[in-house]
């Protein structure tokens, strides 16, 4: 017989058994949490995402709000969304939005809206204007350019290069026409050529020419009608800028340079070093920063011209002020605290500074004497600001280097990422101290594309010439890269830009020095993620992540996947701008 107490506790079991049984049903029953959808502008899915993000590099879905990347996952994630717009990207390629790290938009919209008569073909949205291949073409394209001019106001062509156009001067250009002011502006933008009517329009003389000084006097040849570097820049540029300038060509170029970058899938570029005259930049704000551009303009003043007008004393003062000249957080907006400085001179007409000279027996220029450069590089080094410094010339860069390091040792800097601008010539132990110093590069390639050929018959030889623009030791010892157009000096478009560092192809056909390549994937990271890197703005732009600005790329197909030697010709099908869709017209 169970006792009293045992039978009570199975009782109780029992009791508790039959009641879990009874109310199951109902626990089931309870419903659960509502999952809160996010809410999104838009949805891209399908398709490729390249996001330049090294720990996550591809996506199947970004989504955007308020002009920002707000999610990235996978396809079968997007139920968590609630967008207003879903965009399929199908068989097509998003990026992040291409970047130009260095053009000018005054010299592209002003050389680019004047009959051009270059070495190579320039392919315009409108036009284009065939290449000058010689001496014979170059005077008959100019000749027939004067002809049409139709009025006395003054003649500018620009594109004219000495290596492949032969000599130009101010009797031959008399003798086109002695009474239409004529300006031939050199294809390298550093130089320019005038006839006798437009010397006597500027009021320009060797007494005014000496009265500026022997940096500014030693850069012009009065006789022959040649301005270059700093008799170019410095002197007669101010001159004749006004007609150069005016309101109507400016303008039209201006809108015609947006064209062109915008087919190349850029949203971003930067201008170091331009004419920041309140005009100018009143303009700049009208075309640049019209709601109807698709990119944001970043610009960078320079101290060579405020060297000249405040002296060393003024010229941090000087800088300082013309970037409160627009508005600090603008569409168009100068970068704080970044200036630009010059080493030596342009490699386009072969007047940067070579350690072992030139064969034909000419020498560079100096753009800021090695002197200044070191005063001047070391002012805006105590102020922790980031220096842009023009240079092109193997002599330029050891020189360069050389004050880097002094700078290093009086006060070192963890993140100083002083930009070597253009790299043009260098050597294995240059691209090292590069390296050892914190340095970075914003090399142009497409020197190699345009003048290697030329210059390996002419001035370097062949082994100079075939090195130029030496990235792959760069690359190998993690340098970060970035790619530059120079606009007018390259064709504005990214890809372009990238195909040239990664074939190393010239006009002709030729491959040089395929050794000094750099891989698809590092140039590819050159126009986007280390572009913005070179900026400071890789926090913002530069990738797909989530927080930065919705500046994206659409390509008909993936960069990665297609033969290297078809990177320049891959389709741009539009381009987001802070989240709005711009279309590229074709």
């Amino acid at each position: 017989m169970i006792p009293i107490i045992k039978q009570l506790s199975y009782l109780a079991l029992l009791c508790l058994f039959l009641f879990t049984c009874s109310t199951t049903k109902e626990i089931v029953k309870v419903s659960p949490p509502v999952i809160q959808k996010q809410a999104v502008d838009l949805l891209l899915i399908g398709g490729t995402i390249l996001t330049m993000e090294e720990a996550q590099p591809n996506a199947e879905a970004i989504a955007i709000r308020d002009g920002k990347i707000v999610w990235i996952g996978l396809e079968k994630d997007i139920q968590q969304l609630e967008a207003t717009q879903v965009v399929y990207l199908k068989e097509q390629t998003l990026m992040p939005g291409l970047i130009q790290q260095h053009l000018h938009p005054t010299l592209g919209a002003l050389t680019l809206s004047i009959p051009v008569i270059a070495p190579e073909d320039w392919e315009l949205p409108t036009k284009t204007w065939p290449a000058a291949k010689n001496e014979t073409e170059y005077i008959q394209y100019l000749k027939e350019a004067i002809d049409q001019h139709t009025t006395q106001a003054t003649f500018f062509s620009w594109g004219y290069h000495q290596y492949f156009h032969g000599d130009l001067n101010r009797s031959m250009l008399d003798d086109l026409s002695n009474t239409i002011p004529i300006i031939i502006w050199h294809r390298s933008c550093h130089e320019f050529y005038m006839n006798t009517a437009a010397i006597e329009k500027y009021g320009v003389n060797q007494e005014k020419i000496n009265a500026t000084g022997s940096a500014i006097a030693e850069q012009v040849d009065l006789e022959k009608g040649h301005f270059y570097e700093n008799g170019a820049f410095t002197y007669l540029l101010p001159l004749v800028l006004p007609d150069l300038a005016n309101p109507q060509r400016f303008v039209a170029g201006l809108k015609q340079m947006i064209t062109l970058l915008h087919h190349g899938g850029v949203t971003a570029f930067n201008e170091p070093g331009g004419v920041y005259t309140p005009d100018i930049l009143q303009l700049y704000q009208l075309v640049l920063g019209a709601e109807s551009t698709p990119m944001s303009t970043y610009l960078i003043p320079e101290a060579r011209s405020l060297v000249v007008e405040h002296g060393l004393d003024g010229v941090l003062a000087a800088s300082q002020e013309v970037t409160t000249r627009l508005p600090a957080n603008g569409k168009v907006r100068f970068f704080d605290k970044h200036i630009k400085l010059f080493s030596d001179g342009a490699i386009v007409s072969q007047l940067m500074q070579m350690k072992d000279g030139y064969l034909d027996g000419h020498h560079g220029e100096w753009m800021q004497s090695p002197k200044e450069l070191a005063e001047v590089m070391k002012i805006y080094w105590d102020q922790d600001y980031q220096i842009h410094v023009h240079v092109n010339g193997d002599l330029g860069l050891e020189n360069l280097l050389d004050n880097v390091a002094e700078r290093m040792k009086e006060k070192p800097r963890k993140d100083h990422r002083t930009t070597i601008v253009h790299f043009a010539n260098s050597t294995d132990e240059q691209v090292q101290r590069i390296a050892d110093l914190g340095c970075i590069v914003s090399a142009n390639p497409y020197y190699i594309t345009a003048f290697s050929e030329k210059f390996s018959q002419i001035g370097l030889g062949h082994d100079r010439a075939a090195s130029m623009v030496r990235l792959g030791p760069a690359e190998k010892l993690g340098v970060s890269i970035s790619l530059h157009s120079d606009l007018p000096i390259a064709p504005a478009a990214p890809l372009y830009l990238a195909w040239a560092a990664v074939t190393r192809k010239t006009h002709e056909g030729e491959t040089m020095r395929p050794d000094l390549a750099i891989s698809v994937h590092t140039a590819l990271k050159a126009i986007t993620i280390e572009a913005a890197y070179s900026w400071g703005m890789e926090k913002e732009i530069g990738s797909i992540a989530i927080g930065k600005t919705a500046n994206l790329t659409i390509l008909k197909e993936n960069p990665y996947e297609v033969d290297k030697n078809r990177l320049k010709d891959i389709e741009v099908v539009g381009t987001y701008f802070e989240g709005k869709y711009f279309p590229v017209e074709k």
